[in-house]
């Protein structure tokens, strides 16, 4: 009965399958519908504005360096003013101790008159009596006149050895006297140069300002530019993409009459093979009739049969069943007895472990602890030791006393950032001078790179001669090498690199601040006037490029200038596609634009111009110097 119910069952489907295909084909409409194509002019005016957002977005980024150049040179005037400012004081301080030598040395001479005068006043009252009077007033006056000339002789020396050292002391005045006016004389040189530094400082700034603030026009303008541009783009680009979707329709259209053109063929020939089943299908199921009623006579015989043969089993099998299951209950008792053992002993090991595992989590942070502690104050102590030695950066005025003024008490002199060499050469041979200093050292003041156009010349030294006397300059160098102190406990090169970064990363949103940073963090901007104070930059505590830079490094105990063309000649300058992590990138001839720091991946930190605040940025190539430079 089954086979033949399921067979029947199949037929009908099979014909259904085929009146249903037999119907489409009746009743579908033949559709023509025409293929949009697509639209070459807008694809060709969108390629143009690609090239005109491109155009302009780097025009903005040659611009934006101009105004960086303009805003670094005016630190340059900023750093030289503090240098000269610093040792136009240690001049001064110079003049206070020679004049104090030339006192003492007067002193002296004084008590030496005083002596000689004494000598020749006992000398006076001791004169020897006439050798005749001597020689009638017997043996004992010829003794006392013995005495007398040996205290001559004696009184003589002494007075000779007054009178030398009275010479020599007279001459030491001398040599005090024209110290102490060529001292007077360097002082007010150096006095000259800063008041000098001074007027060229202020003088870049209102210069520098108004040209950047046509520079901001321009890039405002380009700006305006670049987004009627984009929107344009945008506008292209959704139009394309709606041609783009109607291209896809129709042939999404295509692809479904051909579709539905095969299912009508494949539907006509089912239908055939559904008469040819069928025809099958009704023989098959008299042969089926017979088969079954021959089944179910087998069935009934092999029944009875295995009924009989069943009852025997079943009493053998109850037995056996029997037996197998008091033999597996004891077995399973045995086994819940094992696994309550097992599971007791794992349960105590991983208590164990666990306990094992806490302890030496908290060894772990405690270690941690210890070593991001003493990170942290081996960041804050280098840091506090450049911080310590820097001028007020944004200021112009002059934070010592002039140096006619020799009565004031000496100040503490902040360290020169930009100290040159430390002999000043003549001027008709300054050029050779120079390069054979350069020659000697490790790493030029201004390196020799034929392949760079508009090179900076190298800056004036701020030293200058050697004083006889008077307090030693600091330099950065100085102040780095007393702050390497504090950076073993930092870690090793790339501790000391992370150092860096994370005090970078730790001023992202910080507010861009033209003249703003130092070691110790965000300072208030110079003041200008201008464009930089149309931001807000002097009213704002923030960073400019170097600033920020400044104040990474000194974590690692690393003085910097305040200015990216002094910071390009520290560390070891490298070509840009070795750069690693924590190097840094100057643009601009000399590194003179602006300054960022490698983080990898094609990003770098920044603070990039005014109206922005610090931030990651992705490494702009255009417009970067020959060289990067790697300080750790």
């Amino acid at each position: 009965m089954a086979p033949t119910t399921l067979t029947r069952a199949r037929l009908r489907t099979v014909i259904a399958t085929a009146l249903c295909a037999a119907t489409l084909t009746a009743v579908t409409p033949a559709v023509v519908s025409a293929t949009p194509e697509a639209n070459p002019t807008t694809e060709s005016a969108a390629a143009g504005l690609v090239n005109d957002v491109t155009r302009t977005q780097a025009e903005m980024d040659r611009l934006a360096l101009e105004i960086g150049g303009l805003h670094e040179e005016v630190n340059k005037a900023l750093v030289d003013l503090h240098d000269a400012q610093a040792t136009a004081e240690q001049a001064r301080q110079a003049v206070i101790i020679a004049r104090a030598q030339l006192d003492e040395t007067q002193e002296k001479i004084e008590e030496a008159q005083a002596r000689l005068d004494e000598i020749s006043r006992a000398a006076y009252r001791r004169t020897a009596t006439p050798t005749a009077v001597a020689t009638l007033a017997g043996e004992e006056a010829s003794n006392d006149s013995l005495d007398r000339q040996t205290y001559l002789r004696t009184n003589a020396e002494k007075q000779r050895a007054a009178i030398e050292e009275l010479d020599q002391l007279r001459t030491e005045q001398a040599n005090r006297e024209s110290e102490l006016r060529h001292l007077r004389n360097v002082a007010e040189a150096r006095e000259a140069r800063a008041l000098g530094r001074e007027a060229e400082a202020r003088a870049a700034i209102e210069t520098n300002n108004s040209r950047i603030g046509e520079l901001t026009v321009e890039r405002d303008r380009l700006a305006a530019e670049r987004d009627a541009a984009q929107a344009q783009l945008d506008a292209a680009r959704d139009e394309i993409a709606t041609g783009n979707a109607e291209l896809q329709d129709a042939q999404e259209y295509r692809e479904a009459d051909a579709a539905r053109k095969a299912a009508e063929d494949a539907a006509a020939a089912d239908a055939a093979e559904a008469a040819e089943a069928r025809r099958v299908a009704e023989e098959e199921s008299a042969a089926a009739d017979a088969a079954r009623e021959a089944a179910e006579q087998a069935a009934r015989e092999a029944a009875e049969a295995e009924a009989a043969a069943q009852a025997a089993a079943e009493a053998e099998a109850d037995e056996r069943e029997r037996r197998e299951a008091e033999e597996a209950a004891e077995a399973a008792r045995e086994a819940a007895r094992q696994a309550e053992a097992e599971a007791t002993e794992r349960r105590e090991a991983q208590e164990r472990a666990e306990q094992e595992a806490a302890e030496r989590a908290a060894r772990e942070a405690e270690a941690e602890a210890f070593r991001d502690a003493a990170t942290a104050a081996a960041v804050a102590a280098a840091a506090a030791i450049i911080a310590a030695s820097q001028p007020d950066h944004t200021t112009l005025d002059n934070p010592y006393p002039s140096v006619t003024d020799e009565e004031s008490d000496p100040a503490p002199i902040a360290a020169v950032q930009n100290p040159g060499p430390v002999t000043e050469p003549e001027p008709e041979v300054a050029e050779v001078e120079v390069v054979e200093e350069t020659e000697e050292t490790e790493e030029p003041a201004t390196p020799v790179v034929p392949e760079i156009p508009e090179v900076e010349p190298e800056p004036e030294p701020v030293i200058g001669e050697e004083l006889s006397t008077g307090p030693v300059l600091e330099t950065i160098e100085d102040v780095t090498e007393q702050a390497a102190e504090q950076v073993a406990a930092i870690g090793d090169r790339e501790a000391q690199i992370e150092a860096v970064i994370a005090r970078a990363q730790s001023q992202i949103g910080v507010p861009y601040a033209w003249g703003g940073g130092n070691a110790n963090g965000p300072t208030r901007g110079i003041r200008d006037g201008g464009v930089a104070d149309s931001f807000g930059d002097f009213n704002k505590i923030g960073f400019d490029c170097s600033g920020l830079v400044l104040y990474a490094f000194a974590g690692a105990g690393i003085g910097l200038p305040h200015y990216t063309g002094y910071q390009y000649n520290h560390g070891t300058k490298i070509d840009p596609s070795q750069m690693q992590r924590g190097d840094l990138i100057f643009y601009g001839p000399g590194g003179s634009h602006h300054v960022a720091i490698y983080l990898g991946d094609g990003t770098m930190i920044e603070a990039p111009n005014s109206g922005s605040t610090v931030k990651i940025s992705p490494v702009r190539w255009s417009g970067m110097s020959p060289h990067a430079v790697r300080l750790i």
